[in-house]
């Protein structure tokens, strides 16, 4: 079934008024017709099933079916501080990164990340609509947001309490990443992965995510590419920590 995220104004009680590209999705990419299924999430956890009406370029509306919240989103809040690979690899991370389930996404710049210049308003855009199509495609409730880029000494500071703030990297006093998720009795409030460039993190930025209580972690004895350690560290985390809240 088609899934979209639309504007909470858009749903009013029984009825829905779908508007702008996404109407014109509906009815001349995927050229639905009346009678056809769809449903519609407003960002605030619940989905709607919706029979279409009537179809133009320009609006569609919509008849609301049933409404459910879906589970399929994390226990806690999964944000990830990702350092600007080079290319398009953000855009990949994005994508699979919602798909797995992270909830926030944080692009920074650090010591070892490629000069790429000032990162023009649209390519934030561009990563949104991303994060959205992801989004809708993986049965997500809620959109993850995707913030403007900041650079390391801007987002490291100490964590809220419930908090756990883990670092990657393969420097010698890192704990295995297992060892620490053993640790972990309570499921924390939010969890927040620091992912370094290429390069990796220099030695000064690691000791400043250490005093600013963010613990180093190993991912193993293998190297992983910038755009994979996310996602290997999110994977783990959520095997780890989302078990004791599923049924059976």
């Amino acid at each position: 079934m088609h899934r979209f995220f639309v504007l909470p104004e858009w749903l009013h009680n029984d009825h829905a008024r779908i508007e702008g590209p996404t109407a014109h999705q509906i009815g001349r990419v995927l050229r639905l017709r009346p009678g056809d299924r769809i449903a519609l999430l407003d960002d605030s956890g619940m989905e709607y099933l919706v029979e279409l009406e009537r179809i133009s370029a320009k609006e569609v509306t919509a008849r609301v079916v049933a409404a459910h919240r879906p589970d399929t989103e994390p226990p806690f809040e999964l944000t990830l501080y990702q350092a600007l690979p080079k290319g398009k690899k953000f855009d990949w991370v994005l994508q699979k990164g919602t798909e797995v389930g992270i909830t926030t996404f944080c692009p920074m710049m650090t010591r070892h990340v490629v000069p790429q210049g000032h990162v023009p308003a649209d390519r934030l855009t561009r990563w949104r609509r991303i994060v959205t199509e992801a989004a809708e495609q993986s049965g997500r409730a809620r959109l993850p947001q995707v913030e403007p880029v900041q650079t390391f000494d801007e987002i490291c500071r100490p964590a809220p309490e419930g908090t756990l703030a883990l670092i990657a990297t393969p420097e010698a006093g890192a704990r295995p990443l297992q060892h620490v998720l053993e640790k972990e009795r309570e499921t924390p409030r939010e969890v927040r992965l620091y992912v370094g460039p290429e390069g990796g993190f220099s030695d000064e930025e690691v000791m400043a995510a250490r005093e600013a209580g963010i613990v180093p972690v190993s991912l193993g004895p293998r190297i992983l590419r910038t755009e994979t350690a996310p996602l290997y560290l999110a994977i783990a985390l959520l095997y780890a920590l989302e078990r004791p809240n599923q049924g059976a």
